[in-house]
């Protein structure tokens, strides 16, 4: 859980940095772009492929995460407290 936490926040990080992201982005005649909040970003075809993967891995921990938590509530092993 901790691992995919920190995949997130990488995620969100290099997203910042970069200006964007490949699911946003595009490729145009051989052009690579991340894209975010209207503006893109050119970047190489290697930034562009490791951006998109990341991107996937990081929404992929996160629902794992999800997941998790619903099969704990569901088993019992963890409580949900949402009367206070």
């Amino acid at each position: 859980m901790v691992l995919a936490e920190l995949n997130f926040f990488a995620f969100v990080a290099g997203s910042l940095h970069l200006g964007g992201y490949a699911l946003n982005g595009c490729v145009q005649a051989g052009r690579y772009f991340v894209c975010a909040h209207g503006s893109c970003t050119e970047v190489s075809e290697a930034v562009w492929n490791y951006r998109y993967w990341h991107a996937l891995s990081a929404i992929g921990g996160i629902l794992l995460i999800f997941i998790e938590a619903a099969i704990l509530v569901s088993s019992g092993d963890a409580v949900l407290d949402v009367d206070k």
